[in-house]
């Protein structure tokens, strides 16, 4: 198993500074948890769809396995990967976030499941840097801290909670807007 994370401009664009700083910190960690098992997570930027099929020709991978994402653009984005799959002849598994894959099976141990990982280094894959904020919009993310019980940390709270957020990443998607498996408050 190589684990891999691609930064999607076209979904960074639209987010929302403070869900991608969190994002970044979570990567730095999930980093963090592959080196201390001797593996690496890598990380590339740009367009998922190529990336994700150059590394599985590198690998000549059976399958590719990712988390779901649950707005309209992404869910868009999947099934472009799913489709350069297709055409490359590799298998592929989407799994929402809550759903354990086959490789989380209750019968196998973490131990069984770190002698599977691979690290990307080793095998000539790109492994770029957790990015800085700074580093991923040319015209920067409105990131400031929060503070508790004022008007902006609750507008903020609201958008996340509403899926304001969310939607923000869907516009200028040219996904259809009748593909509603998530109803949008």
């Amino acid at each position: 198993m190589v684990p891999l994370f691609v930064l999607d401009d076209a979904i960074l664009s639209r987010a929302d500074g403070l869900g991608v700083a969190f994002m970044l910190g979570s990567l730095r960690t999930l980093r963090h948890w592959y080196r201390d098992r001797g593996s690496d997570l890598a990380i590339q930027r740009g367009d998922p769809t190529e990336v994700v099929s150059r590394v599985a020709r590198r690998l000549d991978a059976d399958r590719v396995v990712w988390n779901s994402d649950h707005s309209r653009l992404a869910r868009g984005r999947d099934r472009a990967v799913q489709r350069a799959l297709t055409r490359a002849g590799v298998a592929y598994t989407s799994v929402s976030s809550d759903q354990p894959t086959e490789s989380e099976s209750t019968s196998k141990s973490v131990w069984e499941l770190e002698t599977r990982l691979a690290n990307p280094n080793a095998l000539g894959i790109e492994t770029g840097a957790v990015p800085r904020l700074s580093e991923l919009s040319e015209h920067g993310y409105d990131s400031a801290p929060l503070t508790v019980n004022t008007e902006s940390a609750s507008k903020r709270l609201h958008a996340l909670s509403n899926g304001t957020t969310y939607r923000r990443c869907d516009e200028g998607s040219s996904t259809k807007r009748d593909d509603q498996s998530l109803s949008w408050a």
